[in-house]
This record gives C-alpha cells, structure tokens and sequence, in this order.
C-alpha cells in the first residue's frame, strides 16, 4: 500500500512540475500528463505495468462526472441559451454525421467490419471538453465563438455515449433493431433530460432546507446529488452524463451562499480527476504498438478531425449568422481528448473482436488532434482575427460572487457587461457586499445607490 501511495504521489508532483514545462515548450498539458503515463509504464523508466482496461474504465467514468459537473457549473445560463441551438445541433445531429463520416473512412482504410468502423466512429465523433477549456482556458476569444465550442464540447459525450450503446448491441445475438435502437436514444435523452433538469431545480432549495453552514459541507452536498442525478439516470434507462451535464447549469446559475468557494472545490476535484485520467491512459498504453497504426491512424485523424468535422460544421452552421472564419475556427477547435480513450476501453471489456486495435488507433487520433490542433489554435484565432478588443489584464471582468469569501476586490466594468448603465441599487449584491469606491477616469466617485455605473468604471468592493 505504502509502495502504491508513493508512486501516486510522485506522479502527482511530477504532472504538476510539467505544467511549467507545458507553458514553456507550448505543448498541450494534457499531452504532458499522457506522456507522463506514457513514461511511467511498463515499457518506459518506470516500468509500471498496467493493463487493466475494465478499471481504467471505471474510473475514467467517474473522473468524467467531475469534469462534466465542474464545466457545467461555470456555464452562465445566457451563455448556454444563446447557444443552445448551434451547439444543440452540433451535440446531436454532428456527433451522428461525425460519426458516419469516420465509419466511412476506417472501413474503407482499415481492416475492420463495417460494424467495428461504426463503434470506432461513435467513439472518436464526440469533441473533449476538458481538452478544449485547457486550450482555450481564459483567453479573449469572440464571446459568440467560444460560447458555442465550449457548450459543443460539454454537451456531446452523451449523444457520443448513447451511440456507442447502441453499436455495441447490435455486436450481441439480442441486439437492438433501427427501431428499437431510434427508441433506445430517445430514451436516453428524454429520461437525461427530464431528470438531469429535476436535479438542477432540486438541489439547491434542498441544500437551504438543511441549513448547510460550510462551504465544505456544501460541496458534499453538490456531489452526493451529482452521484444520485447520475445513477439514478442510468438505473431507469436515461443518460447519466446529459443529466449531470444539465444538473450542474442549473445549479450554477442559482445564487446562494459558499457559491464560488463550492466551485473552486470542485474546479480541484476536476483538475485531479483530469491527471488522474491521462496519466491512466498513458499507463495503458503500449506504445510500441502504436507504430503498426502510424500511417492509417494519420490519414484517419486528418480525414475525421479535420476533413469530416469542418464538413459537418459548415454544413449545420449554414442557416446561422457565423462567417466563414468563424466557422472555421470552430471546426478547427473541434479537439478530441481523454473521453474517445475512455469510451475505447469499452470495446475492451465487451469483447469486441478488434478492441486493441480500437484503442490503439483512438489513441493516437487523440494525441493527434491535441497536438495539432491544440497547439495551432490560439495562433489562428489570432491569424483570423477572432480575438475581442481587450484591455490588459486589470480589465477582466469579475463576477461579483467571486466577493463571497474575499475581503476586497477590484472590479473593472466591461463595455459589454450586465452592469453597464445600471444603478447601484439594481445590481441586488449580496447584503455582505458594499461598494466602497467608485473610479471614472480621473474622477471620484462616492457610490450613492441612484450613481448609474458606466463601461470603465473602476470599483472597490468590500465584504463585511
């Protein structure tokens, strides 16, 4: 045990060590945490082996509910309906056509039945949120775009899920038939929905009910109904990771107490999970299995993430107010990453007749699409001109929440902020929060409730 312990805890410091060497050499950090597995195993200087797919699974699967809830929960509602059908359609009907453009390719190129292209397809169709938000992180990227790739990226692994279910029964003697398996998704998405909606409007009022008090035990709280929302979906047939995916919107746009310190809790939890996760993945992997699928995996990778994806993203953002580099831009951000490995191991544990192979090839598809895409991505934002016309750094806009467990803290007033040409007394602060300056240009302003703020003002909060 004590061994065990030891080893984790060195990788741990040892992902955490190459963040540094991530921003320097400009590679993905995900990419850092694989090769770090990669390193570790059996056939690097670790010489850890590890082949367990049906536990790498597991807890890929629960890694996945933190990373989804925690994304979920910093997705502002307006954001999310602003976006809601570009990003539905692309979640939905992309990750289907995705889904039969990669089948179509890997049976034409490999050697797989039509049945395996088609499970291979549903396992690289969907894009990584975890990925994307690591790339993107907090860059000054056209609202309108980033809104819509980061919603994308959140909300297709369930379609992703469901597809791969299905594909996976008809490899069995009882396997579903096209009826049934249209039946199975609607299911899957209706009870997801229905359940992860009942969830997000639940849990909160039962939080006030209690009358939690700690911020710690808040975020128990969130995560005892993140894992009741989840296996109560599964358990009466619906898709778990769409309800928590809809739980943790709602939550996160509700206001109450120990609201960013319960988001920071989590923003943890998910940051762990994530090195967790890739750095089992990069154990699992042999890589020198990896050089049999070189050339068929690097034509498939430039033919689903980029050939197939910019297909299907101009093709369903045509009757939508997107321009051509816009449209572009969010087909070039379409990343894969942990989640298609994950969902690859469940070819292992089914039995699936090609399953290593599977795996392999989604494997370095992955690092492919993170490190070409990933590592070109603000570099074309910024070649296409999609950035927003920003201040420096002191400019950002806060969320006033943010006040809740800080003493003081500035707050710059964006031009396109919801605060803008609004009077003290409408902003509804919490009753622990008071402004106690005002700064407009070279002016003072003393902060009467009827003062109406304006784009650039500078405050001063206090909580008391």
């Amino acid at each position: 045990m004590e061994y065990k312990l030891l080893t984790g805890g060195i990788l741990l410091f040892i992902s955490l060590f190459s963040i540094r060497l991530s921003k320097k050499v400009q590679v993905p950090l995900l990419i850092m945490f694989l090769f770090i597995g990669i390193l570790a195993g059996s056939e690097g200087i670790g010489g850890i082996y590890f082949d367990d797919a049906e536990l790498t699974q597991q807890i890929g699967n629960f890694a996945l509910l933190f990373i989804l809830f925690s994304s979920a929960l910093e997705t502002k509602k307006e954001d999310a309906l602003s976006a809601l059908y570009p990003s539905g359609i692309l979640a939905t009907l992309g990750v289907f056509l995705t889904t039969i453009f990669a089948a179509f390719f890997t049976f034409i190129l490999t050697d797989f039945s039509f049945k395996e292209a088609l499970l291979f397809g549903a396992i690289v169709s969907s894009t990584d949120a975890a990925a994307v938000v690591s790339v993107l992180g907090d860059s000054k990227l056209k609202k309108r775009v980033k809104t819509v790739i980061e919603i994308e990226s959140g909300s297709n692994d369930p379609m992703a899920y469901a597809l791969i279910l299905f594909i996976i029964s008809m490899f069995k003697a009882d396997g579903l038939s096209v009826a049934g398996g249209i039946f199975f998704l609607i299911k899957q998405l209706v009870i997801g929905g229905v359940l992860g909606i009942a969830f997000g409007k639940a849990t909160i009022p039962i939080g006030k009910f209690l009358r939690i008090e700690r911020a710690e035990f808040l975020t128990i709280h969130l995560m005892a109904f993140l894992f009741i929302c989840f296996s109560l979906t599964n358990i009466l047939g619906g898709n778990g990771f769409l309800a928590i995916y809809l739980m943790g919107i709602l939550v996160g746009n509700e206001r109450f107490e120990f609201k960013m310190n319960s988001f920071r809790n989590m923003r943890v939890l998910s940051w762990l999970m994530q090195i967790i996760m890739f750095v089992l993945l990069g154990l699992l992997v042999f890589p020198s299995q990896l050089g049999k699928v070189v050339i068929s995996g690097s034509i498939l990778a430039i033919l689903i993430t980029l050939v197939s994806r910019t297909a299907v993203v101009f093709l369903l953002l045509e009757k939508f107010n997107y321009n051509l580099k816009e449209k572009f831009f969010i087909s070039w951000a379409g990343l894969k990453g942990a989640v298609p490995i994950i969902f690859s191991t469940m070819a292992i544990t089914e039995g699936i007749r090609k399953s290593q192979s599977i795996f392999n090839m989604v494997f370095y598809i992955v690092v492919f699409s993170v490190i070409i895409q990933g590592m070109t991505l603000k570099p074309l934002a910024k070649f296409l001109n999609l950035f927003e016309e920003g201040e420096d750094d002191e400019t950002t806009e806060i969320d006033l929440e943010e006040l809740e467990e800080l003493s003081i803290k500035k707050l710059y007033i964006d031009k396109n902020s919801e605060y803008v040409d609004k009077a003290i007394k409408d902003l509804s602060l919490p009753r622990s929060v008071h402004i106690i300056s005002i700064r407009r240009g070279d002016q003072d302003i003393i902060p009467r409730g009827d003062v109406i703020l304006r784009a650039g003002d500078r405050l001063l909060l206090s909580r008391v």
